[in-house]
């Protein structure tokens, strides 16, 4: 593995693995940020959705007159005025286990989820269009729904769709040899149902469009808040019929997306058409309702798990099947994402058989997608919840059932049992050690014991996880490197941020490699006229794959720079970049300014023969193999036993996240990540009534955690370094979310048992919590 830390680099003190605080963030504290609505574009007008109040339902007619009367209304569309001009939303083509779906940009005959949007209005400002919207008058046919994803594959149940012959939107098998060998080698099988709840990604910044025509160049801007801007520009051109050189799309700073803004929304096409058509900017803000109604779902699986164990608690094999809820339509999101799920089920374990049945089962609600972690922390409930099971069932400690099962040091590089993917390096048990150690665990045990004496109920909970990332050979991502005249460094990155705080890592990478200072780096993203190609931010894939990809274009400046000194100081040999001077080792006292050589390059009469003048590099990277990050999360809780309400009294977070380029970042990143897994675990659940109708459709009643449910952390790490990318990163956006959900729901678990009680489902809301309190003994 080339290192980021070359022997060459003697005497220059590095920055990358120092906490340096986020470029970023003074502008975001003070309220200089850019988000979409921040753009005021002259003669913008607004857009709103007329949307179905049904969670299924027939569209027997629309009539829009009353609204094209009202006074600043430019514009009304339904699906009938899209017929023939634009396309329909992407589904899942060319694979055998999927079924796809044909879906309108707006609703067409048939609404399939409650809030699909039916009609569009334009008008002069948002309330004028909000108005407008209320006269459009609809004439509905409520169909029979079904919400229930279990329900949904029962051949009574009512279809999701009428063009449907059932509700499969997917179906994926597999069964590694000698899996019948281990469950019949078993002393006992032990089988649970997990449910892992459909939660609401809820990112600070709803969705956001802006979109821009300009006829005499024919270019269409999208200002998007997005994940994916380079997708973006290709699902509107492919919907709207346009080349993609004229489709430009600038994501600028992001409030926050967590998986919910990869994919293209109806809303994104039909407000890019009404620019093109109407020659004027059109605008659309999301409502928080909206958001929680239309914008994807994450998670939402049922796990039928059957685990073969001997009685001194190796595990064996497993025996999975997974019901997913992909809601109205299948999509990449609702089939591949919990696709990974059975393919990452033995976790961390050396477990060999493995027999996996995943069904995707169609659903009247908003398609599921990507949410932190997509797929992975689904994959970590799984087996760390079982992994407590066996424990509490073969009366074993969790901690040593877990050293018992781990796949060792020596057994690296490991192919797990379900042969998808192949771990490289880790240390899966130097984590756990330290996370006892640094939990003080057989003390917890002692007080545990001491407190249920006086009646109080303290729960410990242990998560082990490993996670595939930084996806991956076959999806490369990119970075530019500009030097400019006076020596300033600009990156323009093809990874994009949504608050993880790309700038000051990257710019470390840089600083290492030319020896410049970090503020004389500048960092753009976002925008696909900037760079001919790029990917997606999203699984913890920007450290490994865009961290590489901007050191690759930053050693290619240093390759030329090097030779262009060299001609100048007319000396051969090592030259190091350090403190703004470009140093040859053998004549020191020869050196130049990183300035002079700069400015040197834009002279073509001061270049070696046959040289390109300017200083401009540009990298696509596609690493040799996906990263795994692992490690272990330790909750500790107090169940009140009068009101069921859980406390988090102590949370030890220690992960291997291979080389860490800033710990500072790399930390908020952990942070963030746990209080978005125990809000699963202890509040958050998206909610359907037996009419299917939303029931959490504000934040009043879809709860998310803030900082008073926010634990005292402490963050340590353990690191291997992984050969699979250039800067030996494994990623760290998603861990906290992936472990803390099982740690705190195995803590809370941990603590009911000791009362004889099971909790069966999240989130362990108070009045869940109290429910099983207080429920009787003999019932249960």
């Amino acid at each position: 593995m080339v290192s980021v830390v070359e022997t060459r680099r003697q005497n220059q003190e590095l920055t990358v693995g120092k906490p340096l605080k986020r470029a970023e963030d003074p502008r975001f504290v003070v309220g200089a940020a850019r988000f979409v609505d921040d753009i005021k574009l002259q003669g913008t007008l607004y857009a709103t959705f007329v949307r179905s109040p049904y969670p299924h339902a027939r569209i027997k007619s629309i009539d829009v007159s009353k609204a094209l009367k009202s006074s600043g209304v430019y514009l009304v569309l339904t699906a009938r005025d899209l017929a023939g001009k634009i396309g329909e939303m992407p589904t899942v083509e060319g694979d055998k286990r999927a079924k796809p779906t044909r879906r309108h940009v707006l609703a067409f005959e048939e609404s399939r989820y409650e809030g699909e949007a039916v009609a569009m209005v334009v008008a002069e400002d948002m309330y004028v269009a909000a108005d407008a919207a209320e006269l459009v008058e609809v004439e509905w046919e409520p169909l029979p729904s079904v919400t229930d994803p279990e329900k949904a594959l029962n051949d009574q149940s009512p279809v999701a769709g009428l063009d449907r012959p059932d509700n499969v939107a997917y179906r994926y098998t597999f069964e590694t040899p000698g899996f019948k060998d281990a469950f019949s080698a078993a002393d006992t099988v032990i089988e649970a149902r997990l449910v892992n709840q459909r939660v609401a990604p809820s990112p600070m910044e709803t969705r956001s469009v802006l979109a821009v025509y300009e006829p005499g160049i024919d270019l269409l801007t999208v200002y998007i808040s997005h994940q994916d801007p380079f997708a973006a520009r290709d699902a509107i051109a492919s919907i709207l019929g346009r080349p993609k050189p004229s489709v430009r799309i600038i994501s600028p700073d992001v409030g926050g997306a967590f998986g919910s803004k990869i994919s293209i929304y109806p809303e994104d096409a039909a407000v890019s058409y009404a620019a093109v058509l109407l020659r004027r900017p059109v605008k659309w803000i999301e409502s928080r309702r909206e958001n929680l109604m239309t914008t994807t779902h994450g998670r939402g699986q049922i796990q039928l798990v059957k685990a073969a164990v001997k009685k001194d608690g190796r595990v064996l094999a497993l025996d999975i099947r997974i019901i997913a809820d992909s809601g109205a339509y299948t999509t990449d999101g609702s089939v591949y994402t919990p696709k990974i799920t059975p393919e990452m089920a033995s976790g961390n374990y050396d477990i060999r058989g493995i027999k996996a049945e995943l069904v995707c089962a169609l659903t009247n609600k908003v398609p599921q997608d990507a949410y932190r972690g997509a797929g992975r922390p689904e994959a970590t409930f799984l087996i760390e919840r079982m992994m407590n099971l066996i424990a509490r069932e073969l009366k074993i400690d969790p901690v040593e059932l877990r050293l018992k099962n781990f796949v060792r040091k020596d057994m690296f590089p490991y192919k797990n049992a379900s042969g998808r993917f192949t771990y490289d390096i880790g240390d899966y048990e130097g984590g756990l050690k330290k996370a006892t150690k640094v939990v003080s665990y057989d003390r917890l045990r002692e007080d545990q014991a001491r407190a249920l004496s006086q009646g109080r109920l303290i729960g410990v909970g242990v998560a082990s996880y490993v996670e595939v990332c930084g996806f991956g050979p076959n999806y490369p991502q990119t970075a530019s490197v500009t030097v400019t005249e006076d020596g300033k460094v600009i990156i323009n990155s093809g990874t994009h941020p949504h608050g993880q705080g790309h700038h000051t890592p990257f710019a470390q990478v840089v600083s290492d490699e030319l020896g410049v200072d970090v503020s004389d780096v500048y960092f753009n993203h976002g925008d696909t006229s900037s760079l001919p190609y790029g990917t997606v931010t999203a699984g913890s894939r920007s450290g490994p794959v865009g961290g590489s990809a901007v050191l690759l274009a930053a050693r290619k400046i240093r390759k030329k720079m090097e030779t262009v000194a060299r001609k100048l100081l007319g000396v051969d040999g090592e030259i190091q970049f350090r403190d703004g001077k470009i140093i040859p080792l053998m004549s020191p006292e020869k050196t130049m300014t990183f300035r002079e050589v700069a400015e040197a390059c834009y002279n073509p009469s001061k270049l070696p023969q046959d040289m390109e003048p300017t200083l401009y590099e540009y990298a696509a990277y596609a690493p040799a193999a996906n990263t795994f990050p692992a490690g272990t999360h330790v909750a500790v809780v107090e169940v009140d036993r009068e009101t069921g309400s859980v406390r988090l009294l102590k949370y030890v977070a220690v992960d291997d996240i291979g080389r860490v380029l800033n710990p500072l970042v790399a930390e908020g990143q952990v942070h963030g990540g746990v209080v978005q897994g125990l809000g699963q675990a202890l509040l958050e659940a998206v909610s359907y009534g037996q009419d299917g109708q939303l029931l959490t459709s504000t934040l009043s009643e879809y709860l998310l955690p803030t900082a008073c449910e926010a634990p005292q952390m402490i963050w340590e790490r353990t690191e291997t370094y992984t050969a699979s990318n250039l800067l030996g990163v494994k990623g760290v956006g998603e861990t906290g979310a992936i472990a803390s959900t099982p740690a705190v729901a195995n803590a809370v678990e941990d603590a009911l048992f000791l009362i004889g009680k099971h909790a069966e489902s999240m989130p362990l809301t108070p009045e869940y919590t109290w429910s099983i309190l207080k429920a009787d003994p003999h019932h249960h």
